[in-house]
């Protein structure tokens, strides 16, 4: 991941001179640039490239994202490394979906970039294809910007506040009218993302048989702890393969975050000390839930 930066905004920077929201659209701009200067296709989602009838009020996000075609992902890391951009996060630490890699500029807000999209099951190459198929184009600080059609874009909003923990709602499925309702539950299911998207509208409960139910049950609400969070994405996670590398990634302490929360490289004492921390949290958490069955069995 290259050296840790735990503040990607450098004092006296460009950026910590320009207002938040203007920077926002500048960056999307220059990614954007940067992305046509390597031939290669992306697509610019939630902020300001969401439609103004899907958003109430003015955008709020920090930084910018983008969906970048899986077959072009590395050559459009090789073009952002030579214009300045440089690792914040990498994709296996940035999330529990391994979804996004964080990359920081010293001009420019940071740039998260997505080689998925959490919530479809559907190939990833796939869901880029379908929603390339109809994009369109957004002026986003007069730089012409792919982005999703209207039903993709609200599609991936819902999909983004159904991994909130209950914290956010899909104001672009609340804006929109029953047609476009309508293609975007269509395209939820063409991507197989049907159970992520009925967490983030409400809906969740009239899916529980689906593989993915348990791990959007954690997602979108409040009150799951992290034996919940494994246990469904093992659950979700397809064949035996799949499954075993979660387990993996379940043992194993994310140096990255935890760099992030120390403020620096931690040693391998810091290390070995979150990995017990992790076995007595399962522990506890593998308890209560024996507890609360035995209790349900007495009643």
């Amino acid at each position: 991941m290259g050296a840790l930066m735990t503040d990607p905004v450098a004092p006296g920077s460009p950026l910590s001179r320009v207002p938040p929201w203007a920077n926002v659209h500048l960056s999307h701009a220059a990614v954007q640039r940067v992305a046509e200067l390597a031939g290669v296709d992306v697509l610019h989602i939630k902020g300001p490239a969401t439609d103004v009838s899907l958003r109430q009020g003015m955008h709020r996000s920090s930084d910018v994202d983008v969906l970048v075609r899986p077959a072009h992902l590395e050559r459009l890391l090789a073009e952002l490394a030579a214009h300045g951009w440089t690792p914040f996060t990498g994709f296996d630490e940035g999330s529990p979906f391994g979804h996004a890699a964080n990359f920081a500029h010293a001009s420019w807000c940071l740039a998260d970039v997505h080689r998925r999209l959490p919530g479809p099951r559907a190939d990833p190459s796939a869901v880029f294809d379908r929603l390339w198929r109809d994009h369109g184009v957004a002026q986003i600080a007069h730089q012409p910007c792919p982005v999703p059609s209207l039903a993709g874009q609200v599609l991936v909003q819902t999909l983004h506040a159904a991994r909130s923990h209950g914290s956010e709602r899909s104001d672009a499925w609340l804006l929109c009218g029953d047609e476009l309702q309508a293609e975007t539950r269509h395209l939820a299911a063409e991507l197989q993302a049907t159970t992520a998207f009925a967490a983030g509208i409400g809906e969740l409960d009239e899916h529980r048989g689906a593989p993915d139910h348990a791990l959007w049950s954690f997602w979108s609400r409040a009150d799951g702890d992290r034996l919940d969070e494994w246990t469904g994405r093992i659950r979700a996670a397809k064949g035996w393969t799949a499954r075993l590398r979660v387990l993996r990634q379940a043992l194993r302490v994310n140096r990255t975050h935890l760099a992030l929360r120390l403020g620096r490289e931690p040693n391998r004492g810091e290390v070995l000390r979150e990995q017990f921390a992790r076995i007595r949290l399962a522990g506890a958490g593998l308890r209560r839930r024996m507890g609360a069955t035995k209790a349900g069995e007495r009643r």
